[in-house]
């Protein structure tokens, strides 16, 4: 029987965090080997939170992207960061930034592009990875694709070495593919995709990666880019720069969603730090998201929220040097300790926070 939505608390009050410490970079994937963090094109990993580092490899440069590895604004400029991280057994990854797909082991070298099959389109490079059944990676495309070309789906068996082509969204029936998220207890995967009109949208990928239908699409309320499962239900955040941006909990059976706690920037990243649910909202200012910071929001249920940290917008130029946000690594730890990090926000852009509840803080 399915279980009852609790109510929210009506309440926006706000829980206390405390700082542990500081490092350089873009948190981008936490799981049982530890965080990792980009530094640029560099990729580091943490296994007593934040206390130390060892190098884990990067990505290749050009002599124009090494040469901006000198200026902050140059990178922010450039998007000169690690996108997408994903482990897998024997210590091996692999990563995206907005030129490609590459793969490489634990051994600080530098990783080797992807062997992808574009066909007639130039890959765009995805958002996010997923992990499937006997460590196949999946990706959607993430890009500007405007409706004049197909969107496409791509899996891996090898460890990210090469990929091969599992499905082809139609031109127009999306802009890009957010996420790929498997659900071992449905045996299949959900797809994640946005943007506007009849393009957002939640499908289903068979675990074969041979069949794939859209399980809700067409509305706003379907946009999202991460989910937490909660067996009978997917609890998210939408990310909408037109309407209201909301929790959402979408019934796996009948694909009813009930809209709870708002929130006032769009959300584009989730992560779960032990027992702690973390959601944070960007800076994308429109005629519904009017906020100047962006803020963190931590949960012990999934639907309960208070905002424990937030940040105004830096003073640069957001098309040009990027929107304000705070961002979750893709994944989850055993460890309370919460980890984030600032996109051109005032205090900590290019760091990576970790932080922890303070003595006496009640969620």
């Amino acid at each position: 029987m399915r279980n009852a939505v609790p109510q929210r608390d009506p309440s926006d009050a706000c829980v206390e965090l405390e700082i542990l410490r500081r490092t350089p970079g873009r948190v981008v994937l936490a799981d049982d080997q530890g965080i990792h963090v980009g530094r640029n094109y560099a990729i580091r990993r943490s296994s007593d939170q934040g206390l130390s580092f060892r190098e884990v490899g990067s990505l290749p440069l050009s002599p124009l992207r090494r040469a901006a590895e000198m200026s902050r604004l140059a990178c922010r400029l450039l998007r000169q960061e690690v996108r997408a991280l994903a482990s897998l057994p024997g210590g091996r990854y692999v990563a995206a930034n907005r030129e490609g797909v590459f793969h490489g082991g634990d051994d600080g070298r530098q990783f080797e592009r992807s062997r992808i099959d574009g066909g007639a389109h130039p890959l765009m490079p995805p958002m996010r990875f997923g992990i499937g059944p006997n460590d196949v990676v999946v990706f959607g495309e993430y890009g500007s694709s405007k409706g004049a070309r197909p969107v496409r789906l791509y899996a891996s068996r090898d460890a990210g070495r090469s990929f091969e082509l599992v499905h082809s969204l139609e031109a127009g029936e999306v802009l890009h593919v957010h996420n790929i998220r498997w659900d071992a207890g449905e045996g299949h995967y959900w797809v994640l995709a946005g943007d506007h009109d009849a393009e957002p949208g939640i499908g289903r990928l068979s675990a074969d990666l041979a069949h794939f239908e859209w399980f809700v699409k067409g509305e706003q309320r379907y946009r999202a880019c991460e989910i937490f499962d909660f067996g009978d239900r997917l609890v998210y955040a939408s990310d909408t720069e037109v309407e209201a941006n909301a929790l959402m909990v979408l019934d796996k059976r009948s694909g009813h969603v009930e809209r709870l706690q708002e929130f006032d920037g769009s959300c584009i990243y989730a992560c779960r730090f032990g027992e702690l649910y973390a959601i944070t909202t960007s800076i994308e200012p429109s005629a519904v998201n009017t906020a100047t910071a962006a803020s963190l929001w931590l949960s012990r249920d999934g639907f309960h929220w208070k905002r424990a940290f937030q940040s105004e917008k830096d003073g640069w130029n957001a098309d040009f040097f990027q929107f304000g946000s705070i961002v979750l690594p893709t994944g989850a730890t055993a460890d309370g300790t919460l980890v984030f990090s600032g996109q051109a926000v005032r205090g900590i852009d290019g760091q990576t926070v970790f932080a922890r509840l303070a003595d006496g803080a009640a969620l």
